[in-house]
């Protein structure tokens, strides 16, 4: 998904060999899976903010006041590093993610109608069945009940009948912005130095 560069072309053969070696550690890498966690849960950082969910902007929606990339946890817990070191004393860091749907919101994506969109958290269940949009919608059961409008679909617990669902159906393509997972914000790069440091100051005390 990310990859960090340090480039130590300015040190000698010896001792730059010696610091790309204690750099090329798995367990530092991982500050790359704590940064983008923190992101996450910030929804942002220094140089790039989310934008809200849809059910938050048009307030409709179970996820309504969520936050995205946490609706299930799913994601967050399966992003895992790597660090690797080639030929030319060069050390990679790399964030990755095991879900596969990471890269699409890091990158940002566009989706076509009609989507569903659930109200509650048992109609979400099902309609992930359906699969990214644009959704069959007659594919949805008859047992679950289609909103008639966005008003309805607003009133929440307070409608006369339980909505299940609401159908959002355009022409064209919806432009989802990035949600970047990976970024390099002046935050991140200080404390991905700070664990340079920490272990190359560690090692020098032995």
């Amino acid at each position: 998904m990310a990859t960090l560069r340090i480039k130590s072309s300015e040190l000698g053969g010896a001792l730059m060999t010696r610091i790309t070696d204690l750099v090329n550690s798995q367990e530092l890498s991982t500050v790359l899976v704590d940064r983008a966690k923190t992101r996450i849960r910030n929804q942002g950082d220094s140089t790039h903010k989310y934008e809200e969910l849809w059910a938050t902007r048009f307030s409709a929606g179970y996820r309504k006041g969520g936050k995205a990339l946490r609706d299930t946890g799913v994601l967050m817990s399966n992003l895992h590093s790597e660090s690797l070191k080639n030929s030319t004393n060069r050390v990679r860091w790399i964030l990755k993610d095991g879900t596969g749907y990471g890269l699409k919101h890091q990158e940002g994506y566009t989706v076509r109608g009609p989507i569903a969109i659930p109200l509650n958290k048992k109609c979400a269940s099902i309609l992930a069945r359906l699969g990214d949009p644009p959704h069959d919608i007659s594919a949805i059961p008859d047992f679950l009940e289609e909103a008639p409008s966005l008003k309805e679909a607003q009133k929440g617990s307070n409608a006369s009948i339980k909505w299940d669902y609401y159908v959002i159906d355009y022409e064209g393509d919806m432009e989802v912005k990035p949600r970047k997972i990976a970024n390099a914000p002046p935050e991140d790069i200080k404390a991905i130095s700070r664990v340079i440091k920490r272990r190359i100051r560690k090692q020098g005390q032995k």
